[in-house]
This record gives structure tokens, C-alpha cells and sequence, in this order.
């Protein structure tokens, strides 16, 4: 296959798009569950969202990014990706969430979390939160 290619105009077409990609991963209720849950979506927005600081940086010499993209800070953010967490592993005819070693919960916990730069203690939590939501909703 020959190599696609697609091209950002300028800093605002570059921030609009990361905009839409955290309105497709974060919204409460995803017509498409898997979108919160791709590496490559997550990939694809965290390397915007470097370029958008990198963009900051360089031109204005600020480091706004820095803040705005941990997840302490954002707590709305961990709480959606939570929620589309155990969304996505109630939509499987077959839960896999119980099944995942610690390893894989944490990979996937980052993909869900993109862009936000997340410590190991906050992916636990998050390990933790899903893995007992997920516990509720098959006792009820």
C-alpha cells in the first residue's frame, strides 16, 4: 500500500482535532465503544497534544500543556474514562477485563486516559475503580 498522507493546516485545524478526539474518547455514552479504548486513537492524540505544547513552547514560551494534561488535575476526564472503561468490557458478550493480567489492565487503562500523563498510584486507581464497578454490575 502506498503511504497515506494527511495534513494539518495550521495550530487551530491542529487544535480543533485534538478537541474532537477528546470529545469521541471522553463522552459519557460513545456510539462507537472502541474508540475510547484504541491505542491508536491514543497514540494519535497524544502525539498532537505534544505537538500543540511543543507549538506553545516555541512560540509564546509557555508550558500551559504541562498542567492541563495530568490527569490529577482533570478529574471530570479520569471519571468518564472510567466509566468508558467499564462501558466498553459490559458491551463484550464475554468480559474480559477479569481475564487481563496487571500489565494489560495498565495499557489499557493509558489508552483510555490519553492524552493525560497519568503516575503509576493513578492507573492503579483506576485498575481499582474499573475492577469494582465491574464486580457491582454482575451482582445486580
Amino acid at each position: 500500500m502506498s503511504d497515506i498522507r494527511f495534513e494539518v493546516k495550521d495550530y487551530y485545524d491542529l487544535l480543533n482535532l485534538h478537541k474532537a478526539l477528546l470529545e469521541a474518547k471522553f463522552h459519557r455514552n460513545p456510539d462507537n465503544e472502541l474508540i475510547p479504548a484504541s491505542p491508536i486513537i491514543a497514540r494519535l492524540h497524544n502525539e498532537i497534544v505534544d505537538l500543540l505544547a511543543k507549538h506553545d513552547f516555541e512560540k509564546k514560551g509557555k508550558q500551559d500543556w504541562t498542567s492541563w494534561r495530568q490527569i490529577k488535575n482533570r478529574s471530570d476526564y479520569m471519571e468518564k474514562a472510567i466509566d468508558n472503561a467499564v462501558f466498553y468490557d459490559t458491551c463484550k458478550s464475554d468480559s474480559e477485563w477479569d481475564k487481563l493480567g496487571f500489565e494489560e489492565k495498565s495499557e489499557r487503562a493509558k489508552n483510555f486516559l490519553a492524552p493525560f500523563n497519568v503516575t503509576e498510584n493513578e492507573i492503579g486507581a483506576f485498575i481499582n475503580e474499573v475492577t469494582e464497578r465491574l464486580r457491582q454490575s454482575k451482582k445486580s
